[in-house]
């Protein structure tokens, strides 16, 4: 008798195999991130006493504001303090800051070189919120973390696994089965799960946890009672990595004929607007470059 491989994925995507969770590292929440939260929590915080938790790690507050005034946010003018941030940005938008900021710290590992992975992933978030402005329906900082942390789970099983490199290709590679079953088969976990298992202990939204869960799982376009921003997000992330892989002069890859189409409909999107869509991607890439 043969065997559906999506429905071998359905069963093992709700499977989560102890040993190898147990023997992972999955970094902790740091205190900072913790610490704030509790700040934005309490009905007496103000931004100067919030601003101050991140002021008083001089390490960290370098961090942020390199990345606040990166290509990455496009701001018209240079911020040079961390309380001229939490001004100019919101509490809101310096938490998620100092989430992209400690989550990159957390992921480095002394076997891992991560250059390519975080360049792909910067690209990806720009894109992301490029499109996100443009087709509308998501939350604009919710669709720029999502493009930075949607594969968050890949350095962890870089890490944990030596062999992982020949995993990573087979998957890319693979035509029919999803790029998670490539991953269980080899190694008992994917890193959609491990992502977002590190999302949510995080304390990252729910919506940016299930989108990091299910990015790869093209069934969400067919569920009709999925309609909100999962379904979008992850749509958007195929056209940006769609963009991507064209801007580099690559092939398109597998992900895009395996859920492309899919996307294009989620998003009410014709041929004419995919093209319309990597222009614009490309425009935003050239401008960072």
């Amino acid at each position: 008798m043969s065997i559906d491989p999506q429905k071998v994925h359905e069963m093992r995507s709700h499977q989560i195999d102890v040993d190898v969770i147990s023997s992972m590292t999955i970094p902790a929440c740091p205190r900072v991130l913790s610490d704030l939260r509790e700040k934005l929590a309490d009905p007496d915080g103000d931004p100067v006493s919030i601003g101050k938790i991140v002021s008083g790690d001089a390490a960290l507050s370098i961090s942020v504001l390199r990345m606040v005034n990166s290509p990455m946010f496009g701001l018209s003018r240079s911020i040079e303090s961390i309380p001229q941030a939490v001004s100019m940005l919101g509490v809101l938008k310096l938490e998620m800051l100092l989430q992209r900021v400690l989550i990159r710290q957390a992921l480095v590992f002394p076997n891992v070189n991560l250059t390519r992975f975080w360049d792909t992933a910067d690209k990806r978030s720009m894109g992301m919120h490029r499109l996100a402005k443009e087709l509308g329906g998501v939350n604009l900082e919710l669709a720029r973390s999502f493009g930075l942390f949607c594969d968050i789970g890949l350095p962890l099983l870089m890490h944990r696994f030596p062999n992982y490199a020949s995993t990573l290709k087979a998957a890319n590679d693979e035509p029919i089965l999803p790029f998670t079953e490539v991953e269980f088969r080899n190694h008992g976990i994917d890193h959609a799960q491990i992502g977002a298992m590190m999302a949510k202990s995080w304390g990252l939204s729910p919506i940016l946890c299930k989108s990091i869960r299910c990015h790869h799982d093209y069934k969400i376009f067919l569920d009709p009672s999925e309609t909100g921003e999962p379904v979008r997000l992850i749509a958007m992330m195929l056209i940006t990595d769609l963009a991507i892989q064209r801007h580099a002069r690559l092939h398109g890859g597998q992900e895009w004929i395996k859920g492309g189409e899919s996307a294009l409909g989620a998003l009410l999107l014709n041929d004419q607007d995919l093209a319309d869509c990597i222009d614009l991607l490309f425009d935003e890439f050239s401008a960072t470059t």
